[in-house]
């Protein structure tokens, strides 16, 4: 029923023809949720056209899992750069496609900036070219239909496009369920095969799953059920349209901001950037008002990804004036280092991307020491 549902918000009703009818699985998280599609186009791929060398075509701000899922699988990743709107040239994308391409990736919207991919543009190109499809909705799936609803500009990104083959939408985001859940779906039973393991000649039996996990807690899917039939449609449109409206107010205020634009035009996830102010020194002083925003970097920026707690009466304002206060704080000591501010500069200019890497790998090892 969680698939069911998932489904039909997301355009099954538009597929018609039996041999596509959405189906799905639920994952433990967007992450699996992303690897689970990736390898199943790669063997989709190699069996339906022999290819054995796979590429992944993606804009830069896909989401990282993408990356993961290239290196545990075998794919190559052909990442293309955004323009300073945070969108994907069409045309590029285009052109770095070739016959080893499996799958082209459009996010809606991106983690980082918040920006829906020209997907329905991009989605088209990969149908003609017998090419997979994934729309990334693990941050938007739960917030983008009732945002259409609502009367928001929110471009074509579901199943109504009929060159979207697959799609991910969390559970655990603006589906209001426990972490522990997501939804991949799928353009028709054929294409899911491909996800599924089986094995007939083990002594332990015949033994099959569906996803990466041999089990796993059925309390999530249960919890994430409940929660989907508590909130209903009627929740849904009334928590999106409060963090909707709290992001209207957050546009709108920082207009009267000289030194700090929000990068292109997203709905409720705002990245901010600055042509004249280090923005980590901005993101320090919000960080001193109680506030927590995600360093960026390429280009260098600070994010919100509002949600109810942002919506609640008064924080919008308070979001906006506490911004003011920053960026004249910022101006007001421009020799100031701050806290973090040196932290994300010094790992954006490294040029030896794999030191950056080796240093991520040594916090993960402190963080297992007992």
């Amino acid at each position: 029923e969680i698939i069911s549902m998932t489904a039909k918000m997301l355009g099954s009703t538009y597929v018609k023809n039996e041999n596509e009818e959405i189906c799905g699985s639920i994952s433990s998280g967007g992450t699996e949720s992303i690897l689970l599609a990736m390898k199943t186009y790669r063997d989709y791929y190699r069996d339906k056209k022999g290819i054995t060398e796979p590429e992944l075509v993606l804009p830069v701000t896909a989401h990282a899992a993408f990356l993961k899922a290239c290196l545990y699988f075998g794919i190559k990743p052909v990442r293309i750069p955004i323009a300073e709107d945070g969108r994907v040239d069409v045309e590029t994308v285009k052109r770095s496609c070739n016959s080893n391409t499996i799958v082209i990736v459009g996010s809606a919207p991106t983690f980082p900036h918040g920006i829906i991919d020209p997907i329905e543009e991009l989605s088209e190109y990969a149908r003609k070219r017998g090419i997979g499809f994934h729309t990334d909705a693990c941050l938007g799936g739960f917030l983008l239909p009732w945002a259409k609803k609502l009367a928001y500009p929110v471009p074509e990104f579901d199943f109504k496009l009929p060159g979207v083959t697959s799609i991910s939408a969390d559970t655990h985001k603006y589906g209001y369920a426990a972490k522990g859940t997501s939804v991949v779906l799928y353009r028709g039973k054929e294409l899911r095969r491909y996800q599924y393991f089986t094995t007939t000649e083990w002594p332990g039996g015949m033994y099959f799953s569906p996803t990466f996990a041999g089990s796993r807690p059925g309390a999530l899917s249960a919890a994430a059920w409940a929660t989907m039939l508590s909130m209903g449609e009627n929740g849904y449109l009334e928590a999106s349209s409060k963090i909707l409206k709290a992001a209207d107010t957050i546009k709108q205020g920082v207009q009267d901001i000289q030194d700090i634009h929000i990068i292109g035009e997203p709905l409720w996830n705002l990245a901010f950037a600055s042509k004249t102010l280090n923005i980590y020194r901005v993101m320090d002083e919000l960080s001193k008002k109680g506030w927590s925003l995600n360093g960026l970097h390429k280009p260098a920026a600070i994010h919100i990804c509002l949600t109810l707690r942002q919506a609640q009466e008064g924080v919008a304002e308070r979001f906006v004036d506490d911004m003011k206060e920053a960026v004249e704080e910022v101006k007001a000591h421009p020799d100031d280092k701050g806290d973090m501010a040196p932290v994300y500069g010094m790992a954006a200019s490294i040029p030896d991307r794999t030191m950056v890497s080796e240093l991520l790998e040594m916090y993960m090892d402190k963080i297992y020491e007992v």
